[in-house]
C-alpha cells in the first residue's frame, strides 16, 4: 500500500514540525515492508502572509531549521520537501492539491502541532486494508475539547473531563493515561466529524468525492466542506463511511504547562516565541473568510460535479 502523508508548516510551527519528524521516524520502523510511506511537506514563507522586511527573524533562520527536519526524514521515508518563497497566498489547501498522485492508495493529513503514538501510523494503515467502502476515512480518538459535538471522537477515559479544561491538561499526562489502553479497534461512526489532525482518507474519498477545489488557496475549511458533502452524498446513497480507531489518542502538543503561561496569546510557547518576532500581513481568519463567502455555492455545485463524475446517477 502506498500512503502519502501531507504536512504544511508555517514558520511558527517549525519546532512542532521537528517533534513530528522524530515521531514519524520512530513510526517508520513499525511499517510493513510491503507498504511505502511518502511524505510531502512545505515550509511556507509566503511574503503575502508575512512581512519579512520588518520581521525580526528572517527566512534563513527557518530554512536552517527546516533542513534539520529534512535530515531526520531522509531515510526510511520517501520525503518530498518544498520551500514556498513566493508572494502569493499559499497554504495547506495548495499542498493538498499538489500532493495528489496516481500511485497513492490513501492520504494522511497531519497538523504539525499534534502529538501521537509511534504505533498509530501502522494501525491506521492496517485498518485501511480491512475496509471495503468505496469512500472512507479513519479518525483516531481525541481528548475532550470545546463542546460536546466532539464527544463522538473522545476516548471514554476522558469523557468526564470538562470541555473547558481542554488546554489545561498536560499532553504528557494524557499520554501516560493512554499507555494501558487495550489494543485498537475499528468502529463505524454514525456521523461525520473530523478536523484533519491525523486522519487517513481513501484515494477515492480524497481525490474523487471531496477534492480540494481548484480555486482554493491558502487556509480554508476543507474539513467542514468535506463533512457537509459526506452528509449530502449519504442522502444520495453514496457508499461513504467514517471510522474511528479507538484506543489511539491524538491531541495538541502545546497544552498544559507548555501553553498556560502569562500572556500566551492563544498559542503555546513553541509558537508564540516566533510569532512575536514576525510581522503578519494576512491571518488565517481572513483566508478562511474568502472561501466561506461562496460556501453555499460550492455545496450546490457539488451536485453537478457528482453527476458528471458518476458519483451519483441522474435517477437519484
Amino acid at each position: 500500500m502506498n500512503i502519502k502523508i501531507m504536512m504544511h508548516i508555517m514558520p511558527w510551527e517549525i519546532d512542532h514540525a521537528l517533534l513530528i519528524a522524530n515521531k514519524l521516524k520512530q513510526s517508520s520502523f513499525y511499517i510493513n515492508s510491503n507498504d511505502k510511506i511518502y511524505v510531502d511537506t512545505v515550509l511556507n514563507l509566503s511574503s503575502k502572509i508575512i512581512d519579512w522586511d520588518v520581521s525580526i527573524l528572517k527566512k534563513e533562520y527557518f530554512i536552517d531549521k527546516y533542513n534539520i527536519f529534512i535530515n531526520i526524514l531522509k531515510s526510511n521515508l520517501i520525503h518530498q520537501s518544498k520551500i514556498y518563497d513566493g508572494d502569493l497566498i499559499y497554504g495547506h489547501l495548495n499542498l493538498q492539491k499538489e500532493a495528489v498522485s496516481k500511485d497513492i492508495d490513501a492520504y494522511i493529513a497531519i497538523c504539525p502541532d499534534i502529538h501521537f503514538n509511534e504505533h498509530l501510523l501502522y494501525y491506521l494503515i492496517d485498518a485501511a486494508k480491512q475496509i471495503e467502502n468505496e469512500y472512507f476515512l479513519i479518525t483516531p480518538q481525541i481528548f475532550r475539547c470545546w463542546d460536546d459535538t466532539w464527544d463522538c471522537l473522545v476516548h471514554d477515559k476522558f469523557k468526564n473531563i470538562s470541555c473547558s479544561q481542554c488546554i489545561d491538561v498536560d499532553i504528557h499526562e494524557i499520554e501516560y493515561h493512554t499507555r494501558n489502553f487495550d489494543g485498537p479497534e475499528l468502529h463505524k461512526m454514525n456521523q461525520f466529524k473530523f478536523a484533519g489532525w491525523f486522519d487517513l482518507y481513501s484515494k477515492n474519498f480524497y481525490e474523487k468525492l471531496v477534492p480540494v477545489l481548484p480555486e482554493w488557496n491558502g487556509y480554508g475549511p476543507w474539513d467542514f466542506y468535506s463533512m457537509t458533502i459526506c452528509n449530502l452524498a449519504k442522502q444520495y446513497g453514496v457508499d461513504v463511511q467514517e471510522y474511528v480507531l479507538t484506543n489511539q489518542v491524538i491531541w495538541f502538543y502545546d497544552v498544559g504547562s507548555i501553553r498556560n503561561f502569562e500572556n500566551y496569546g492563544g498559542d503555546g510557547q513553541l509558537k508564540s516565541f516566533y510569532k512575536k518576532q514576525l510581522s503578519l500581513k494576512l491571518d488565517r481568519t481572513e483566508q478562511k473568510a474568502n472561501i466561506e463567502k461562496n460556501f453555499n455555492n460550492h455545496i450546490k455545485n457539488w451536485h453537478n460535479y457528482a453527476i458528471e463524475n458518476k458519483i451519483i446517477s441522474i435517477k437519484n
